[in-house]
């Protein structure tokens, strides 16, 4: 019986890439994990120390030269992860990629063109949608089980840093390098919209930074040019509505996912629960299939859809099975989030440009 040979991985990232890219990688056996790289020199090598990694450097254009490897794992600012990709992807590698995975449609579309050209897989780490109750959801609707989808509603509400001053300032507070919650937790919601309600023709959006207004108080949010709250609408092709509203100061974390279909209507209560509604306001647990079961991963709760993606990814190379999203999916996603922004400065309803 003949051994495959490991897949090689170079991750390119030491924050997420750290609690979350590595630690996946590692759990698998086809993996091995050839190579990391950070910005920062020591993170490189405490990273490399942690998951025995034997090449680390701060400077990732030498990695990609120097180390073989076969997929390349990007969880950079978004700002990075066109040269990244664009680089892994002209030396025929597969790519993995941190969401969204550009800045715009247009650095999208030509990912997305050339790592088709090369054949290799490709896939953005949208692994949100893994968890076992959206994904039970996904099938319920595309089997047609709530009848004609009529709407949806995604609430999120986020500690943000209005409510909590002593969040670091990170690239996630600059707009020029694709910082703002509608890039980093929008783009995970609108894939999930498009999975639910399909393709989506226009929509409106309004972008707000509360931090921002706090700065008499914190100074230093002057320096946060990227939005903490938003609400989004979408109006899907088939007439279908959504609505994404997330608040990005509030006291506690929550959330919530609403699916109303002609016949019936599901809620995500958590990643691992969902729910059909009862007129007395309480739910009635909808069973979770088999095959979409996986272990929580208490450690780090973005471990265990990340793992799935991983065997994703694994399937895609090794057995040429269909991975998810691709860069061509992810372009969509992309596009809303484009027209959302150029709505927030319209002030008026944008269709998807082409």
């Amino acid at each position: 019986m003949s051994t495959r040979a490991p897949i090689r991985v170079l991750l390119i990232g030491t924050g997420f890439g750290s609690i979350v890219h590595a630690p996946g990688f590692a759990r698998n056996p086809a993996f091995a994990l050839a190579g990391v790289a950070s910005g920062t020199l020591e993170n490189a090598k405490r990273v490399a120390a942690e998951f025995s990694i034997p090449y680390a450097t701060g400077d990732w254009k030498r990695m990609l030269e120097e180390v073989d490897a076969d997929l390349v794992s990007i969880a950079t600012p978004v700002d990075l992860h066109y040269p990244m990709a664009r680089a892994a992807l002209e030396r025929g590698r597969h790519v993995l990629c941190e969401k969204p995975f550009a800045m715009n449609a247009a650095q999208a579309r030509e990912l997305a063109a050339l790592a088709e050209s090369k054949g290799v897989v490709h896939v953005v780490n949208h692994e949100f949608r893994h968890y076992p109750a959206r994904e039970t959801l996904t099938r319920t609707i595309q089997e047609g089980g709530l009848g004609r989808l009529e709407h949806v509603l995604i609430q999120d509400r986020i500690p943000g840093w209005a409510r909590n001053p002593t969040r670091r300032l990170t690239w996630l507070t600059e707009k020029e390098r694709g910082g703002g919650y509608l890039g980093a937790l929008g783009s995970h919601h609108i894939d999930q919209l498009i999975l639910w309600g399909g393709p989506i023709r226009r929509v409106s959006c309004a972008l707000r930074t509360v931090a921002a207004e706090y700065a008499d108080q914190h100074p230093e949010f002057r320096k946060i040019t990227a939005d903490d709250t938003f609400t989004l609408i979408v109006q899907f092709e088939s007439g279908a509505r959504g609505i994404l509203d997330l608040f990005g100061a509030a006291q506690v974390r929550g959330g919530s996912m609403e699916a109303y279909g002609s016949t019936d209507s599901m809620t995500v209560l958590d990643g691992y629960r969902l729910g059909r509604p009862k007129p007395d306001g309480s739910f009635e647990e909808v069973a979770i299939p088999e095959d979409l079961r996986i272990e929580p991963t208490p450690e780090m709760p973005l471990l265990a859809p990340f793992l799935v993606k991983v065997e994703m990814i694994r399937a895609a190379i090794q057995e040429g099975k269909p991975p998810s999203p691709t860069f061509r999916d992810a372009v969509e996603v992309q596009r809303v989030l484009d027209a959302a922004r150029l709505s927030d400065s319209s002030g008026a309803w944008e269709t998807l440009r082409g």
